[in-house]
């Protein structure tokens, strides 16, 4: 397995100091239950790699030196629930180099990844030369000190593995020092710094590149309104993907209710609960199979994606890596642009069959997309540079049609613990990335391992019935949510009238203002009895099928013993009555 891997390539001791305070049960039975795992995993791990891994199990008593030395370490104290002491319960790695890396908290909540954490520690210890990995894009990953603004989550997450260099504004040339080039929706481009990314594919490059016809972070201000007209990525980038034969449609979103995501919103003075086709999870079936960029996740979380359309170039080899489900279908990107309506979307959707493409690797051997070479006169003369028509040799490019993935919102949630606040992915999009960074540089001891986490038992059918149901309610409650707005325009337009104009209603418009009113009371409560039959028939629909997963095994074993019972009695009977 990759954790017996890791192991097995410790060649130098690795010191390893388990933090445990002794009244750890003060903060519940559920951390009992992951001290007990954690010590299995270290005890386990100890056999497995021979004398290089020392393990000690260390209890900070108050005031001691076990205490100070916690501390020094990076564990995080949590104050127990009468406030008299402190509980730490943490871990520490040091190497023979002097390197060193902490968990400060081990928490219920990341049971699931404690395996990944301690073999994910343990590497970054052995593995002390990392691989450089620059990043270049208008996403504010790097966070903004003067506003703290914290980095990204997917910053630390690349961190853990790679060397990073965030690059900025006109790049003439990228260095050969780095192994792979990050592109995360780099719309301010110039001629120059596209040609340079074209010649670092033509010397032998590796790039990831996240490119979105939609980017959420980017193009809605904070307070919901359409942000400053900027330039795309997908806009600059055409002269690119045309020469790798990619197309990703510059207005088009992909929308898939197979798995989309509830949102609330609120519409005539309601809140409403409904799946946005727009957010989705990519689960199972749309992680290709044999693809190692996926292996061991389980659920990838995009918004505002596009798709990847492929035109078939002799030297290349397309492989899909991310794919919509069935249930998916196009959405016009004015849909969403400014103050889009979930519910609106949902009743209006429409499924189509095309395979939809949303993340994918181009490899083999690259052709320039400016064959007449430099875009500026001189330009390669004057910096030393050496115009390339073709790769120097096999590489490989990987595509995402969203980068909106990388944003913390999209796949973690805060969990509060003692006060601090932790964040917890609920969604692989971390480790997809870093799958694809390590694929991409040919290192790969930690895939496999990563996204067990989120793993969770699906009811397919419940959804597939579940999501039939929904859209079926939101396309009559979309029509009666219309027809109660368009009477409440009305009736406000003919108020406004009469006191601008002072003129008293006719006896025709009162008669008008009536019956609208009655339309609206009646739509109101035609509303209300669509919401209340969709929660009965989904609730009874979803405890029906649950009764059928659990029970009807039972049942059937039941009838068999039942059966069987029957036919020794009959046996018997038969057998007495001859004798």
């Amino acid at each position: 397995t990759a954790t017996i891997e890791v192991l097995k390539s410790i060649k130098e001791p690795i010191r390893l100091s388990f933090y445990t305070s002794e009244n750890l049960s003060l903060l519940g039975p559920d951390y009992i239950s992951l001290m007990l795992r954690i010590e299995g995993l270290l005890e386990t791990y100890k056999l497995a790699s021979g004398s290089n891994l020392i393990i000690e199990r260390i209890v900070p008593k108050p005031f001691s030196p076990e205490e100070d030395r916690a501390v020094s370490d990076g564990i995080h104290a949590i104050p127990d629930v009468l406030g008299n002491s402190q509980i730490f319960f943490g871990l520490s790695g040091h190497n023979s180099t002097n390197g060193f890396y902490t968990i400060p908290h081990f928490a219920p909540e990341q049971n699931n990844l404690i395996e990944y954490e301690l073999t994910r520690l343990i590497f970054d210890l052995v593995n002390t030369k990392k691989r450089t990995v620059a990043i270049y894009g208008d996403l504010p990953i790097s966070g903004d000190k003067t506003q703290r603004v914290p980095p990204w989550k997917i910053l630390e997450t690349i961190k853990r593995f790679f060397s990073v260099q965030i690059l900025f504004g006109d790049v003439q040339r990228f260095s050969s020092d780095i192994d792979v080039l990050v592109l995360t929706e780099p719309g301010e481009l110039s001629k120059t710094t596209l040609y340079a990314i074209d010649q670092f594919i033509m010397r032998g490059g590796r790039v990831l590149a996240f490119l979105d016809p939609f980017n959420e972070t980017l193009d809605v201000s904070q307070n919901g309104q359409p942000s400053l007209p900027r330039s795309r990525a997908l806009d600059n980038f055409t002269k690119l993907l045309s020469a790798w034969g990619i197309e990703i449609p510059t207005r088009t979103v992909v929308g898939d209710v197979g798995g989309a995501i509830n949102v609330q919103m609120t519409r005539s003075d309601k809140i409403l609960a409904t799946k946005y086709p727009v957010w989705f999870d990519v689960k199972e079936e749309g992680l290709v199979s044999d693809e190692v960029v996926t292996s061991g996740l389980s659920r990838i979380s995009l918004r505002s994606a596009g798709h990847i359309k492929y035109f078939p170039q002799q030297s290349l080899k397309f492989q899909p890596i991310l794919l919509a489900s069935r249930d998916s279908g196009f959405i016009d990107v004015s849909k969403i642009e400014y103050a889009p309506n979930p519910v609106e979307i949902l009743a209006n959707f429409q499924q189509t069959a095309e395979q939809k493409v949303l993340m994918a690797r181009l490899s083999g051997a690259f052709r320039t997309a400016f064959p007449a070479g430099a875009p500026i006169v001189n330009f390669n003369s004057e910096n030393n540079l050496s115009h390339l028509n073709n790769s120097i040799k096999t590489t490989a490019v990987v595509i995402v049609a969203d980068a909106d993935l990388l944003a913390d919102e999209a796949w973690l949630e805060n969990k509060n613990l003692g006060g601090e606040t932790l964040k917890v992915p609920f969604a692989n999009n971390g480790n997809l990335v870093v799958n694809a960074l390590e694929q991409l540089v040919g290192t790969s001891s930690m895939i496999g391992l990563r996204g067990k986490g989120t793993l969770k038992r699906r009811f397919t059918l419940l959804e597939k019935l579940e999501q039939e149901a929904e859209i079926k309610y939101r396309k009559k409650e979309n029509k009666l949510l219309t027809k109660i707005e368009d009477g409440k325009k009305f009736i406000d337009q003919i108020q406004r009238t009469e006191i601008k104009q002072g003129v008293v209603y006719s006896q025709e418009q009162q008669l008008e203002l009536e019956r609208k009113r009655n339309e609206m009371i009646e739509a109101r409560k035609e509303l209300r009895d669509v919401q209340f039959s969709a929660r009965e028939d989904i609730t009874d629909l979803k405890n029906r099928i649950i009764f059928y997963n659990i029970w009807s095994v039972p049942i059937l074993l039941l009838l068999l013993i039942f059966g069987l019972n029957l036919v020794r009695v009959i046996s018997w009977r038969k057998f007495v009555g001859e004798s």
